[in-house]
């Protein structure tokens, strides 16, 4: 198991972009987010981005980097239709695809044995 210190910051950053989805669509008028659609799936972006931010790609291209990868840009997709039209449907499948990205990344870190020698 090689699970790091990033491991865990992307999914508090993945905690936190699920609870601003639910504080939207329960309409708990969280500070920042409010009663907005749009708030919240920017907020959701940018906590999205900087979770992603901290996976790293492995040494090949094989089929899970492959489909990490269209499910990132799929987000993307997500995102900019939840900015542009501020509606629960792209915003829930924006967080959806989040939490696919951190499940696959992490699942990916920890049966993967670490590359290099073992620390002393």
């Amino acid at each position: 198991m090689t699970l790091t210190r990033k491991d865990a910051a992307a999914t508090v950053l993945t905690a936190l972009a699920v609870l601003a989805y639910v504080a939207t669509h329960e309409a708990w008028n969280v500070w920042l987010i409010g009663s907005s659609h749009r708030w919240a799936a920017g907020s959701i972006m940018v906590l999205g981005a900087l979770a992603c931010s901290l996976g790293s790609a492995g040494k090949g291209r094989d089929a899970t980097t492959t489909l990490l990868s269209a499910v990132g840009v799929a987000s993307l997709v997500f995102a900019v239709w939840a900015l542009w039209t501020a509606s629960l449907t792209p915003l829930s499948l924006l967080v959806v695809s989040i939490v696919v990205l951190w499940v696959g990344s992490t699942l990916r870190h920890a049966w993967h044995p670490t590359h290099g020698p073992l620390p002393t």
